[in-house]
């Protein structure tokens, strides 16, 4: 290919990356296509016409499909590692022989295949410092855009209704808003120490991002920013000694723990929540919860079928909205989502997959002294605390999913030394 050609696909491949990723991060589209709808404001969501991100998103497959065919050889030595994650897409793929709406859960599973792909496209295109680089560029868009939504179209970037000016952006929701946030800070601070010349702008983008984090009215992305950017110089300094860093974060796990157990027997539930500005139900999470477990054990190996669980009045989702006498669109914890859908099968090839990464990512922090070898593990900690109140592991055509199928097939990649650019080679783990 001539060297002109060569510098037009890499310029094309950079503006689809960065966009990809705004799209499936929900940015701007569904604010837009929703004219600006809060929660609360008596707005049904579905009275509007959405298939247009349905086919955006089939569209980017296609395109992310069709650049990993320029590289075939190259990525079919990396998808062909990462045997638990194509096991579970699979499985929540053939969700739908079993499903409570099969023809949902055949759409979604043909989402889950697609983001995959695109995830195995962004791993085998790029390196993790380049993949560090699209995030920061992609980060960077997000906090500008969203800032110039709140000032000039403000019935768009902020919140009416019960969460009258709260900041969402270019989002829907102030709480999407606020998980995003908090992952472009992260990228941010990475980039910031780094080093490089003009480090200054990622250290202002750092703090616009924890501003806005703030102005986001988000307890939870409140508390989840503080214990990243904790966990961020935690890794930092203790990337050397395993057993250090493994202590950190357990310990940081058991002062919390404790924490929450003295307010709990000592001062009391509602003093707690009181002190926070939560309700005892955590906005009735805890409600929900409870009556998801119970629809759980009529289903526990194999679930409803993917995305086939909530479904209104007409799907098995009645009994939980009934019981809490509110609509409910998932169950505010990814874990309960995956097993609604897949059940404890489904958790467990998730599980057993993500273990495998986390180990590789461990093993990457040790063996590597560059900024982005930091990313993996940091981001594989963040999913695991935004899928403790929200639900995005289980719908598997968002970011997170994603981002995850990306680090984990970067992983992989790494280890194999398949990079043209290679900055480390991860030593051999067998899966």
């Amino acid at each position: 290919m001539h060297k002109k050609n060569y510098k037009i696909l890499n310029r094309f491949e950079a503006v689809f990356s960065i966009g990809a990723l705004i799209h499936f991060a929900s940015g701007i589209l569904p604010v837009v296509l929703t004219q600006g709808a809060s929660e609360g404001d008596g707005v049904d969501m579905a009275s509007f016409n959405l298939s247009l991100i349905s086919k955006i998103s089939l569209l980017i497959y296609f395109c992310a499909f069709l650049l990993l065919v320029l590289r075939w050889k190259k990525v079919i030595n990396v998808a062909t590692e990462g045997k638990f994650i194509w096991l579970y897409v699979i499985f929540v793929f053939i969700s739908f022989f079993w499903s409570e709406a099969p023809d949902k859960t055949f759409r979604y599973g043909i989402y889950g295949i697609g983001s995959t792909i695109t995830g195995l496209y962004f791993a085998t295109r790029y390196s993790l410092k380049e993949q560090l680089n699209i995030l920061a560029w992609t980060s960077a868009t997000i906090v500008i855009l969203s800032i110039v939504f709140a000032i000039v179209l403000p019935q768009y970037g902020l919140m009416g209704s019960i969460h009258e000016g709260a900041f969402r952006g270019i989002f829907t929701h102030k709480n999407q808003f606020g998980m995003i946030i908090v992952l472009t800070a992260v990228i941010f601070f990475l980039k910031a120490i780094d080093g490089q010349p003009r480090s200054w702008i990622f250290w202002l983008l750092l703090g616009t991002s924890m501003t806005l984090t703030v102005l986001c009215r988000s307890t939870t992305s409140l508390a989840n920013l503080l214990l990243m950017l904790i966990l961020c110089i935690a890794y930092r300094v203790f990337r050397w000694r395993y057993e250090i860093l493994v202590s950190t974060v357990l310990a940081v796990l058991i002062i919390g723990i404790g924490g929450l157990l003295f307010f709990f027997n000592f001062i009391g539930t509602d003093a707690f929540f009181e002190a926070i500005g939560k309700d005892p139900t955590l906005s009735s999470r805890t409600e929900i919860w409870s009556k998801v477990w119970e629809a759980i054990q009529l289903k526990p190996l194999i679930g409803y079928g993917s995305a086939a669980f909530w479904d209104g009045l007409t799907g098995p989702s009645k009994y939980v909205e009934l019981a809490v006498r509110a609509k409910v669109a998932y169950a505010h914890n990814g874990f309960l989502d995956i097993l609604l859908g897949t059940g404890f099968i489904g958790l467990s090839l998730f599980l057993i997959s993500y273990l495998f990464t986390a180990i590789k990512s461990l093993f990457l922090l040790r063996t590597s002294n560059t900024v982005e070898s930091f990313w993996p593990l940091l981001f594989l900690t963040y999913i695991i605390l935004t899928n403790v109140s929200e639900g995005t592991l289980a719908a598997l055509d968002n970011i997170f999913w994603l981002l995850y199928a990306t680090v984990t097939f970067s992983l992989i990649a790494a280890q194999k030394n398949q990079y043209l650019d290679n900055d480390f080679e991860l030593k051999k783990i067998q899966y």
